[in-house]
């Protein structure tokens, strides 16, 4: 994630409240006890495409393609459910039942909430990077 990322709660330096408490997924931790590097990448990984793909919605809102939308939403709630990241995983169901039964133009809204829960684990999981891993609030 870029420092200028609108999903930036740390552009002060220090968030103002403890986000929602994240943790990899067991399978991951199983994994990253042999390769230490390997959840600070994923959450980067993710991020990175998250971000990507919470753009391309956007655009596909905007010119109405159901086809890129349904595409990109389908992607984040399977990356989603990789990572542990239920909220997430959750309003991206919501999205896709909500677009085989409305105009995608009445999806906007449902969107900006994916948003803000794609915001919230970004917050979570630099929150869990930035405390050893371990600590509470």
């Amino acid at each position: 994630m870029t420092p200028d990322s609108q999903f930036d709660p740390y552009q002060s330096g220090q968030p103002a409240a403890c986000p929602t408490l994240w943790s990899p997924p067991e399978t991951i931790q199983e994994l990253a006890a042999e390769e230490t590097d390997l959840v600070a990448e994923l959450i980067q990984s993710f991020t990175a495409d998250v971000e990507d793909r919470l753009h391309l919605i956007r655009s596909a809102l905007n010119s109405a393609n159901t086809v890129v939308l349904r595409y990109q939403i389908h992607a984040i709630k399977g990356s989603s459910k990789q990572m542990a990241a239920d909220r997430v995983a959750s309003i991206c169901e919501q999205i896709e039942a909500a677009g085989r039964e409305r105009p995608i133009s009445q999806l906007a809204d449902l969107v900006t909430q994916l948003e803000v829960r794609v915001g919230e684990v970004c917050a979570a999981m630099a929150w869990y990077q930035r405390t050893d891993n371990r600590r509470a609030c």
